[in-house]
């Protein structure tokens, strides 16, 4: 035999005992190991019962079960170990159990050691319901569970379904969340459980139907408000789809229509549908329907038409028609007159939008305008036909609650909550209207500064012939702002913000073209377009500057008497409030409160 051969056997020897290697370490000695662990618990086991003779079951089919854990510490054997490991065998679920059987006891020893464990039967039987198990129904509708349509186990086989344990009810009377608990035992007293989940849920669409004739809410009703984003909504009517329109309850804002005799693409389309939509949470984004909106043409002796002719292509938010008001109105009323001049989704022959001139008697309520006019924009949206209530009344003081808004805790920050909560501050309050993305919480005052309670007011000086918001021009109204009004409002929470201030050559259009300067300031005013710029149920004060400025002398933003933006004559000399617009440094942070209107979040206790 050559040596090149006998090398040749010996690597393929070498090989093979490798192998044989391999295979006894890797699965023969573990199994082996495992066995011999096995056969020392199930000896102990007995042993156990043995010596503990009064512990067997007495009556026929009955089990009793010994742990690892109790062998262990009773000295009845040593500790058993995972093959390859220091680890210790699962002490509560292995376990010995005897069962009495005509008339004599039957052993059965279950060892789990990691990945190994004994071939004796331990789950509890599989329960399979009738039914799914997530089940929802309407508030005031009949439950009947479905019950269980089978049990199976490997030892018992088929078992009677009327064994099952159930636990749990459901009230439908309730909204809420109910579960019911299926449980079964095998002759091993092995046991499983299966739970089916029962949402009782109010659909708003089914409120409306209920609480009103045609679909609408009319005249001055008091019980349609609901909760929407942290801001007060009405809600308006049902669609056939069950689809439910709300309206804000407040105007959130001045801005131009600037349109060419249609809603698309609009200045009004883009601050709604861009930025007022972005300032929405997910989950509220997530309950409104794309929808159509009534946009179509009134004449003016016309104006107590319900029908509507033409409509919007889908948008996630949209404006009131004429036809919404009138279907409303009760002839006496209708809550969605307000003390505003506000738009309204229609226009007149000659491309004109109408709008609300301001709690006027209707029909005279309503009139057109131009719609480079900077008035009071009421966003309203359609929700989904499945939007729930889970909570509330409808009324003013307990809204309808649609999603669970979970207010922020005590020492967290408050740059982690939302647009539209309250805060408390200085004596004032504020609504957080953006979370910038350095951290800091850009707030809008809900009133103007006060001295002593008076509203303090301040003007252009009458030496200014240019009367551009500037905060290092001497006398202007941003030098005020910057220099003088830090005396009745604390400003040690505020952080300086590089504020950009808008100079129109004359009108103050939401798309239009402008210069731009900017400054540090600790303290500004909001703009005409900024959410919460507008007076709303809140601000009963007089009238309050803006930030948007002009080049003409008499074009100037200023919220008057009736909560819209004067545009001419702002005679020499006008003066108005101050409502602080500002940003909380990042790392303010709650001290108590809710974040709502009655219980706003304190942050400088």
């Amino acid at each position: 035999m050559t040596k090149q051969k006998i090398i040749k056997i010996v690597g393929v020897v070498l090989v093979v005992v490798i192998i044989i290697l391999l295979i006894w370490f890797i699965f023969l000695y573990p199994r082996k190991v495992f066995n011999d662990n096995e056969k020392a618990f199930n000896a102990a086991g007995i042993r156990y019962y043995e010596i503990n003779d009064s512990y067997l079951p007495k009556e026929e089919g009955r089990v009793i079960s010994v742990s690892l854990d109790t062998l262990i510490k009773q000295d009845y054997l040593e500790g058993l170990y995972i093959p390859y490991s220091n680890e210790l065998c699962d002490l509560r679920e292995s376990n010995v159990k005897a069962v009495k059987k005509d008339g004599d006891y039957r052993y059965y020893t279950y060892l789990k050691c990691g990945k190994y464990e004994s071939d004796v039967d331990h789950e509890g039987p599989v329960i399979e319901l009738n039914g799914d198990t997530d089940v929802t129904v309407s508030r005031g509708e009949e439950y009947t569970d479905p019950g269980v349509k089978s049990v199976t186990d490997d030892t018992d086989g088929k078992m009677d379904v009327s064994k099952v344990s159930v636990k749990g009810k459901v009230d439908t009377s309730v909204v809420g969340t109910y579960e019911i608990t299926y449980s079964a035992t095998d002759s091993l007293n092995n046991k499983s459980e299966v739970t089916r989940t029962v949402k009782v849920e109010e659909r708003l669409s089914r409120i409306v139907n209920d609480n009103t004739e045609n679909g609408y809410y009319v005249g001055n009703d008091s019980d349609n408000y609901v909760m929407f984003n942290h801001m007060l909504f009405r809600i308006v009517r049902v669609n056939d789809d069950n689809s439910v329109v709300i309206v804000s309850n407040d105007a959130l804002a001045n801005v131009d229509y600037s349109t060419n005799g249609k809603f698309e693409d609009s200045a009004l389309d883009s601050w709604l549908n861009d930025y007022f939509y972005g300032l929405l949470e997910p989950r509220y984004q997530e309950l409104i329907k794309n929808s159509t909106w009534c946009n179509d043409v009134i004449t003016s002796d016309n104006l107590n038409t319900t029908e509507c002719s033409r409509e919007t292509s889908k948008r996630k938010v949209g404006i009131l028609s004429i036809q919404d008001y009138n279907r409303s109105y009760d002839g006496r009323s209708s809550y969605l007159n307000k003390d505003n001049l506000s738009w309204y989704a229609n226009f007149n022959e000659e491309n004109k939008p109408w709008a609300m001139t301001g709690n006027a008697i209707y029909p005279n309520g309503f009139s057109t305008s131009d719609g480079n006019n900077l008035l009071n924009v009421v966003p309203a949206v359609t929700l989904k036909a499945s939007t729930t209530v889970l909570e509330g009344d409808g009324s003013y003081t307990d809204p309808y609650i649609l999603l669970n808004d979970k207010s922020g805790r005590k020492n967290s920050l408050i740059n982690e909550r939302e647009s539209g909560e309250f805060i408390s501050y200085s004596g004032y309050l504020f609504r957080i209207s953006d979370i910038m993305d350095d951290g800091t919480t850009e707030v809008i005052m809900t009133s103007v500064l006060k001295n002593d309670n008076n509203e303090i007011t301040i003007g252009y000086q009458n030496t200014q012939k240019t009367k551009v918001y500037n905060p290092n021009q001497e006398g202007n109204i941003g030098y005020q702002i910057k220099n003088n009004m830090t005396s009745y409002i604390d400003t040690s929470l505020f952080t300086s913000k590089k504020i950009t201030v808008p100079i129109y050559n004359n009108k103050v259009t939401y798309k239009g073209k402008h210069d731009e300067k900017t400054y540090n300031l600790l303290i500004s005013i909001p703009s005409t377009f900024d959410i919460f710029s507008a007076k709303g149920a809140l601000s009963k004060d007089g009238g309050y500057w803006l930030i948007d400025s002009s080049k003409n002398e008499e074009v100037k933003t200023v919220v008057r008497s009736l909560g819209t933006v004067t545009y001419s004559n702002v005679y020499e000399g006008i003066t108005a409030g101050v409502k602080v617009k500002a940003y909380l440094n990042k790392d303010v942070y709650i001290t108590n409160g809710d974040g709502t209107e009655s219980s706003p979040y304190r942050i400088d206790d």
